[in-house]
């Protein structure tokens, strides 16, 4: 699940895709919430789906 976190990486790079992009949303979204001092992980079931958490230090 790392893979997809990394720059211009996706789950499956096989070149029959049904979707396309360049693989940047997750690693920038993953940049952001580390600069913040947060974390950002995955959690999937195959053929179900996925859901992505991220926390986020809050300061009151």
């Amino acid at each position: 699940m790392e893979i997809i976190f990394k720059r211009f990486r996706q789950g499956s790079e096989g070149h029959s895709r049904d979707y396309e992009g360049v693989g940047l949303g997750l690693s920038i979204s993953k940049a952001y919430v580390e600069m913040l001092g947060g974390r950002i992980w995955v959690e999937s079931i195959e053929k179900k789906g996925s859901t992505f958490y991220f926390t986020i230090p809050f300061n009151n």
